[in-house]
């Protein structure tokens, strides 16, 4: 008979999970929630914390934790980096160094060819990745191809991962995945511990890593193949169902 791997961290992605998405108001209740756990685990190291994994650039990230009282890292811009709030630290992941130059030219064929021609634009604040937006947000779905044709030869040097509601241009090789794996390390917390609660392809890679995976009910196709429980709620509501599924309320 199998036996769930007992729970020590709660890695949360943020739009579509924590929150609805981009300008949308926070689930302020959800928030306190959260808190609260994170609150209950320092005083009760039986109890698990709570963190975020997200594609949002490092600032953003730094305030969530803040709503949620977290003091254990944060995964930011899908992997590229480690925030640490115990000793206010922002750290690259390793991979990332090696492709910094290489990522530039990225930028630059991307801005010529969709933001300068206004098809798309960046979301602000990122340092190591980039996020496309459509001007016209029916015409998502067309940014993987454009951007591909923009370009050209580069498109073998990046990964192209569709999230809730943008493009995501990673440099090849670094994924949630792989941030993830660095949060392990950094906090000596296995992953097998770890319940991961995702929505989009971007999260696929650390939803493959944890021990056990959940997804709010407005979670994608493949993400709700790929977890162990799927809430009937969607974001915010389908977070606390998930904890309760899990027992994980304080």
């Amino acid at each position: 008979m199998k036996t769930d791997p007992v729970i020590r961290l709660v890695v949360l992605d943020i739009d579509g999970v924590v929150s609805q998405g981009e300008a949308q108001p926070l689930n302020l209740g959800l928030l306190a929630l959260l808190a609260e756990m994170n609150r209950s685990a320092r005083s009760r190291p039986e109890r698990p914390a709570v963190t975020l994994c997200s594609g949002r650039p490092a600032p953003y990230v730094e305030v969530l934790l803040q709503a949620i009282d977290g003091h254990l890292p944060a995964v930011y811009e899908n992997g590229a980096g480690l925030y640490s709030p115990r000793d206010y630290q922002f750290t690259s992941h390793p991979h990332v160094a090696s492709l910094a130059d290489g990522f530039q030219s990225v930028r630059d064929r991307l801005q010529e060819g969709l933001v300068a021609t206004g098809k798309a634009y960046f979301q602000p604040g990122k340092v190591h990745s980039l996020s496309l937006f459509a001007l016209t947000p029916v015409r998502t779905r067309e940014l993987r191809g454009l951007a591909q044709q923009a370009l050209g030869p580069l498109a073998d040097t990046v990964d192209l991962v569709y999230s809730t509601s943008c493009l995501d241009v990673l440099p090849r090789g670094i994924d949630k995945g792989m941030g993830v794996a660095l949060l392990s390390e950094t906090i000596q917390v296995p992953m097998s511990n770890m319940l991961g609660v995702g929505d989009s392809d971007v999260d696929l890679p650390f939803l493959a890593r944890v021990g056990l995976r959940a997804a709010p009910a407005n979670a994608n196709h493949a993400v709700r193949q790929s977890v162990d429980y799927l809430s009937a709620h969607p974001n915010g509501d389908g977070v606390r169902e998930i904890l309760q599924h899990f027992g994980l309320l304080p």
